[in-house]
């Protein structure tokens, strides 16, 4: 007798009782799900938003693509799919030789799941900027980011806004940490480096005697990336853990940027000194014993959506998804946010031949990557299986890219939300030391 082997997995409970928060719930043992084994994968075969379907295989679309180009991406992304399915599987057998387990349970053809259902995906489970972010990639042109943060990008500075992104975990305490850092030493040392540069540039380009050299950013926040290079002094990092609630239930701020930075940038500084004639010099100078206040710095959020992998070999699991909701492997979600807060934390997945670190989840809980790599079915239908609503699909960076490549479509994309003025309790105080411009005549005017 044949059996198949129930997987454990985790899907967010919504909240049931008033100030309650929603919680992560295990389906295990008889509610656990079945894998499948399918030469089917999450389909690409959908048009891209604004995009015009062919009158013929040869003809392209607007955007570029066409069939063929999404033939020649499915066919590499189901090449292994349809090789492990064509395989017989070799079931475990138990004591007594009275049943034998089987590894996923085969099906040739599942309800289709299209990548670009995940919007609606995410809009049911309450997610709305995160369906906002996602159809913005999808309905944008082929563009992938270069890693570079610095870089010229298409800039998304309308959706995401600080004050919705402080409504979640613990932004605001990461936002109160970071104005106690504006006044560390590293920070400091950049606030001299940007006010002397300042400084300088104004009283040299001066006729007056006392010119005035307070410095307001506020006319230069219309250029957020050139605002950013040049005012920006102090950061602090947002991981996902900080956007969950109760125990790491992802939020939609999770779902929309996941990991992101938090910037402190000049806002508002007041400067003054001495200022006093050099005689001793030739030529002779005009100079000014420099300091500045800082009262008040901009803060505001920056991060890249994309879908790069720092190890193309390695795609980062992006959880389970069908049409209506996500369910996730606990172990790859909880394993992925321990590795970003220390690495040595990161449990190898048992099908690799790099060594293990200890975890403390149970080893019933550890799919190895081959059962995540497939859909499952969460069979919450007594009497049937393979419904739409039951059958989840692994979602990786991958699977965007690859998207991307088929439809030539998918635009990465740097976000900025609007900055924020506030006013530091304590002004940041930072000697510039002496600064000076050649002596003449103009020096003594008023």
């Amino acid at each position: 007798m044949a059996k198949t082997r129930k997987i454990p997995y985790y899907k967010i409970a919504k909240a049931r009782l008033p100030f309650s928060k929603p919680r992560w719930k295990c389906h295990a043992g008889f509610e656990g799900c079945i894998a499948i084994n399918t030469p089917q994968t999450v389909s690409y075969e959908r048009f891209a938003p604004g995009e015009v379907a062919p009158s013929s295989k040869s003809i392209p679309t607007s955007s570029g693509s066409t069939a063929g180009d999404v033939a020649a991406v499915r066919s590499e992304t189901e090449h292994q799919k349809s090789t492990a399915f064509g395989k017989k599987q070799e079931p475990k057998e138990f004591r007594g030789q009275q049943f034998v387990e089987l590894e996923a349970e085969d099906c040739e053809k599942l309800p289709e799941f299209d990548l670009q259902d995940i919007p609606d995906a995410m809009d049911r489970m309450r997610w709305p900027m995160a369906a906002k972010l996602a159809r913005k990639w999808f309905k944008g042109p082929a563009h992938v980011w270069d890693d570079d943060l610095d870089s010229v990008q298409p800039l998304e500075d309308k959706l995401v806004t600080l004050d919705w992104a402080l409504r979640y975990g613990s932004v605001k305490k990461r936002l109160n940490n970071l104005l106690q850092m504006t006044g560390s030493k590293n920070a400091q040392a950049v606030l001299k480096r940007k006010l002397l540069r300042h400084a300088s540039d104004t009283f040299q380009r001066a006729a007056s005697a006392k010119p005035n050299l307070d410095l307001d950013t506020t006319d230069f926040v219309v250029d957020l990336r050139q605002f950013h290079l040049d005012w920006h002094f102090q950061k602090m990092e947002v991981s996902i853990l900080d956007t969950t609630e109760g125990v790491l239930v992802l939020t939609d701020l999770s779902g929309a940027l996941g990991n992101f930075v938090l910037y402190a940038a000049i806002g508002r500084a007041h400067l003054n000194g001495a200022r006093y004639f050099k005689y001793d010099t030739d030529p002779q100078q005009f100079c000014m014993d420099a300091s500045a206040s800082v009262t008040h710095v901009y803060i505001y959020i920056k991060d890249n959506y994309s879908f790069n992998d720092k190890d193309p070999s390695r795609s980062q699991y992006l959880g389970h998804w069908n049409k209506r909701d996500m369910i996730t492997s606990y172990y790859l979600a909880g394993n992925d946010i321990a590795g970003q807060l220390k690495p040595s934390l990161r449990r190898q997945n048992k099908n690799h031949d790099a060594p293990k670190e200890n975890f403390r989840l149970r080893s019933d809980y550890l799919p190895g990557q081959h059962i995540v790599d497939k859909p499952v079915d969460t069979r919450r239908s007594l009497f049937s299986k393979f419904q739409a609503k039951d059958v989840y699909w692994p979602v990786y960076n991958r699977s965007y890219n690859e998207w991307r490549k088929a439809r030539n479509r998918g635009e990465d994309f740097m976000i900025y939300s609007k900055p924020q003025l506030y006013k530091l309790e304590t002004p940041i105080i930072i000697d510039l030391g002496t600064i000076c411009r050649p002596y003449d005549i103009t020096s003594k005017k008023p």
